[in-house]
């Protein structure tokens, strides 16, 4: 009876502190374009997909590339609010969020994006993309560095660097990157992070969709961009190695 009662109590818990599993399934990065030749400012981006089976809300999510230090760089939110159901994706789906969703002289051009990253004070605005603002830190817009950086997609329950493990439902540290970020909400030291990438190439998951919450190191590699479109990965073989299976998977199944 004891056993029992402490494993009711160790779910109860897990359910209290897990992303909603009706709205977390499997929402994903999919990819990350952030080394591109030039002045890259405008033409970078970053990919979400529903790798799970059911659709997913995206209502006050926040995206950031601040690592576990807690330095003041920027935290972007969803319209919305976490809970609601105005902002779908569907299983499958690939949502493409540009940088600064303007037409530009460096490939790739955003200008179709589905969403923009926008700094009120320091941006360039398309107006017929939505927008995902800034709602604390930074005096700058998004910019993904090519030496090493961090990016996190959180529930929105905290929206203030450094974003609490505990929210954190997908993240990704490449390179030498000093202030890496969580990648799960189980997993809040990444213990190797994605190798970089040459300039002109982007990150991406190898499968498309496969996180196995271990390291950024195992799910991500080399691909040629595809904006808004399934991964091509630059070694078809990437793809070959065997998945693991995630904890946020087993977790998932004591629910259904």
């Amino acid at each position: 009876m004891v056993r029992t009662a402490l494993v009711f109590v160790l779910l109860a818990l897990a359910a209290a502190t897990a992303p909603a599993l009706d709205i977390w399934n499997r929402v994903v990065f999919n990819e990350i374009y952030y080394y591109v030749p030039g002045v890259d400012i405008h033409n970078e981006y970053i990919e979400l997909v529903n790798a799970g089976g059911t659709v997913a809300f995206l209502d006050g999510a926040v995206i950031t590339d601040e690592g576990d230090d807690g330095m003041p760089e920027g935290v972007f939110r969803f319209p919305g609010v976490r809970g609601g159901h105005t902002i779908p994706i569907q299983p499958g789906e690939i949502l493409l969020i540009a940088v600064d969703a303007v037409p530009g002289e460096i490939e790739p051009d955003l200008s179709n994006a589905d969403w923009e990253f926008w700094h009120p004070a320091d941006d360039n605005n398309n107006p017929d993309v939505p927008n995902i603002t800034l709602v604390s830190g930074a005096n700058a817009d998004v910019a993904l560095a090519n030496v090493g950086d961090g990016l996190l997609l959180a529930t929105g329950v905290d929206s203030t660097a450094a974003i609490d493990c505990w929210t954190v439902v997908d993240g990704v540290n490449w390179g030498a990157v000093p202030d890496p970020v969580p990648i799960a909400w189980t997993v809040c030291d990444d213990p190797e992070f994605a190798e970089l990438v040459p300039q002109g190439n982007s990150l991406g998951r190898c499968p498309m969709g496969v996180d196995n919450n271990a390291c950024s190191a195992g799910d991500w590699f080399m691909m040629i961009p595809t904006p808004g479109e399934p991964n091509l990965p630059s070694f078809p073989s990437d793809c070959a190695s065997p998945v693991r299976e995630s904890s946020w998977g087993v977790i998932k199944a004591l629910y259904k």
